[in-house]
């Protein structure tokens, strides 16, 4: 049964990705498809243990990508200002930057508890590989694609 479950998954991201080949734009649907079906095969969800974590797993992404926007804006702001700030200033976002890593990690360490109480241990610790592996999944993805792209361009 899992066989079929991976084997189906892996037609599915194989399938998105005949898609996302075709366009630039960038597809989020599409996206949180790929992501849905590689980390239900790779941890191998039940359909109750499906039901309770996606939305609390949806939830850590919103807030993660809240964060993530809000540091963008901070680069941002130290790309264009950098050189010309005072020592407060400079200070002010050192502090800023640090902070981001700390709200991040917390972000981690609460929802780490909230899965724990979804996901066995062993489950919550694929979730985390799954996470890891689907990213190098994607860059690998995007490089073949830049590579076909640049060879049709010549």
């Amino acid at each position: 049964m899992k066989r079929i479950v991976v084997l189906i998954s892996m037609v599915l991201i194989s399938a998105f990705g005949m898609l996302a080949v075709g366009s630039d734009q960038f597809n989020y649907e599409e996206f949180k498809a790929k992501k849905i079906a590689y980390f239900t095969a790779h941890i191998d969800l039940t359909p109750a243990e499906a039901e309770k974590f996606w939305p609390v797993y949806n939830e850590f992404e919103q807030k993660k990508f809240a964060l993530m926007q809000e540091r963008k804006e901070l680069d941002r702001q130290l790309d264009e200002e950098i050189e010309n700030l005072s020592d407060r200033e400079y200070i002010e976002l050192s502090k800023k930057t640090t902070s981001f890593h700390v709200t991040e990690g917390n972000l981690d360490v609460e929802y780490n508890a909230k899965f724990l109480k979804i996901l066995s241990p062993k489950k919550v610790i694929q979730l985390y590989a799954a996470e890891k592996n689907f990213r190098n999944h994607l860059l690998q993805e995007y490089k073949r694609f830049d590579k076909n792209k640049k060879g049709d361009d010549k």
